[in-house]
């Protein structure tokens, strides 16, 4: 069993990129980026603005998130190496950092929303760390909560954008797409990184069924993926043929690319595994990209 390590360095940048998974925390604000673009025809400070809230926060939940995985993380080969876990940095300071990190999101997106963007913020951390992290360790079911938060960003900025009521057709079907998306999404994650959870002692869906089971029905909720994307192209829909078109064939590439999850052995092949997930994140991105390009540049 691997222990933590008692050695103390010096943190590096990158350590500090590591502990707040700063890459995966900036992506995490870009689907929003294009949904406030969806939802109005004028580019306001608010758009940055909420932007930078977002990504203060994801900052600051991500960072929390490895302090109180800590421990697990030193049992897994894929995070052993992170920061708290070889105590280049130090509790005390990545309790510092965490705190302020999120209490700058709450007084930055107080600015844009008030009140109600500081209670939405906090029901993010409530949700990832008081909910989605502990459940994780116990459940194999924490992918639902979870999924809830993929839905975060684009709320934000649809209320930045437009404010008042998110009860709109166009919303909802946005909010369900990137709600959908995020089963799939995990359970490739589980797909790719299974070995590394069970070292951990983290229940999984291949606990609760086998891996050619959980490669079948994460193919299913790929094709749900794909029908809820298209369920929003009505609501901005494109002026210009070719977006549709880049549209419609980006989703029967990905119908196609999937369909090698369906046969019996594929959950085992963890690099196919790992490009259709890339394949996947990819889509979400295109297709509301295309939509963004065509209403505002094509």
């Amino acid at each position: 069993m691997k222990i933590l390590s008692a050695q103390t360095q010096r943190a590096t940048v990158l350590d500090y990129i590591s502990f707040t998974k700063t890459v995966l925390s900036f992506a995490v604000g870009i689907p929003g980026v294009f949904v406030y673009l969806l939802a109005t025809n004028n580019i306001t400070s608010s758009l940055w603005i909420s932007f930078f809230a977002i990504f203060a926060l994801a900052l600051g939940v991500c960072a929390l998130n490895q302090y109180q995985e800590r421990h697990f993380d030193a049992l897994m080969t894929r995070t052993q190496k992170r920061p708290l876990v070889t105590k280049t940095i130090g509790q005390f300071q990545a309790l510092f950092i965490i705190i302020g990190l999120i209490t700058l999101s709450m007084g930055i997106i107080y600015t844009v929303l008030s009140f109600t963007g500081v209670a939405i913020f906090a029901l993010v951390v409530v949700l990832y760390n008081g909910i989605y992290t502990p459940m994780k360790r116990v459940s194999p079911y924490a992918v639902f909560p979870g999924a809830i938060l993929g839905v975060i960003p684009p709320v934000i900025m649809w209320l930045s954008a437009q404010g008042g009521s998110l009860i709109q057709p166009a919303f909802l079907s946005l909010a369900w797409f990137y709600f959908i998306w995020q089963m799939p999404h995990f359970w490739l994650l589980v797909l790719v990184y299974n070995k590394d959870y069970k070292e951990a002692g983290f229940p999984t869906m291949i606990d609760v069924m086998n891996g050619g089971s959980l490669s079948r029905i994460t193919y299913t909720w790929i094709l749900f993926t794909i029908i809820s994307a298209l369920m929003v192209v009505p609501f901005f829909m494109p002026k210009n043929s070719l977006i549709l078109t880049l549209i419609l064939a980006h989703s029967i590439f990905l119908l196609w690319k999937s369909l090698a999850l369906l046969s019996k052995d594929t959950w085992k092949n963890k690099r196919l595994c790992r490009k259709i997930f890339m394949q996947l994140n990819l889509y979400t991105l295109t297709v509301i990209g295309l939509l963004v390009l065509d209403k505002w540049i094509m």
